[in-house]
């Protein structure tokens, strides 16, 4: 089905917007609740009970993350199996990030779902008196691991590297220098949020780095702290 040049612009503008808002602004609040486990299994427990008590959560969490989610992988899937890439002809930085932008959507598109079932509808979550307990148990698996760590790579790499399109297609960097800027902007924020993730996904194995100076002193006394190797 052929869609006019005016619905193609106003398709690409509204993909590169869910990417940041709210869909970036989910991963950031994502990234944050989970990081609760580097200090420990309750203080994770108690945050993932904190975001089931919010009012009319399911209302919420369809209308601001799963159908703007499903908007964005939709049209997402259209653009990249309308796309070419210029890899083998012309190996430019850009085309390189285009590629690892479609190639990073794609595989978002299985870690989604398999992320959703997981701890959205698996029996065994849905009955687990911990969720700090049930996601260290399935990441003590090496392919669940593996697998949690090419998701947070690829969120981490479809966000930042979006961050570009998003600036390109809403006419926020128009000239060379200023893309220039918010490439680098882009690719620190792919950077710095994959520290993050995975030092959150390492969280539950036991080997999150966490030290004490980010933590104010009065709040020390009131979580448990995982450094390096087990909790204290």
């Amino acid at each position: 089905m052929k869609v006019s040049d005016r619905t193609h612009f106003v398709l690409r503008r509204l993909h590169s917007l869910t990417g940041v808002i709210p869909i970036g602004l989910f991963l950031l609040e994502h990234f944050f609740t989970n990081s609760r486990a580097l200090q420990g299994g309750p203080a994770f427990d108690q945050a993932a009970a904190d975001l089931a008590r919010i009012p009319y959560v399911t209302l919420v969490e369809a209308v601001g993350i799963w159908i703007p989610i499903l908007f964005h992988m939709v049209i997402g899937i259209l653009i990249a199996a309308a796309g070419q890439s210029n890899v083998r002809r012309y190996g430019y930085p850009r085309n390189w990030q285009y590629l690892l932008q479609r190639v990073s959507g794609v595989v978002l598109v299985f870690y989604v779902a398999f992320h959703t079932f997981m701890t959205r509808f698996d029996p065994n979550y849905l009955n687990s008196p911990s969720a700090y307990a049930y996601v260290r148990d399935q990441v003590s698996h090496p392919w669940v691991f593996t697998f949690y760590v090419v998701g947070i790579l690829s969120a981490c790499w479809h966000f930042g590297n979006g961050l570009f399109g998003f600036a390109i297609h809403w006419g926020l960097a128009t000239g060379k220098a200023s893309q220039r800027q918010v490439a680098r902007l882009s690719m620190a924020v792919f950077i710095v949020l994959s520290l993050v993730g995975l030092n959150a996904l390492l969280a539950f194995t036991g080997h999150g780095f966490y030290p004490g100076w980010l933590t104010k002193p009065h709040a020390a006394g009131h979580a448990t702290m995982v450094w390096r190797g087990g909790t204290r």
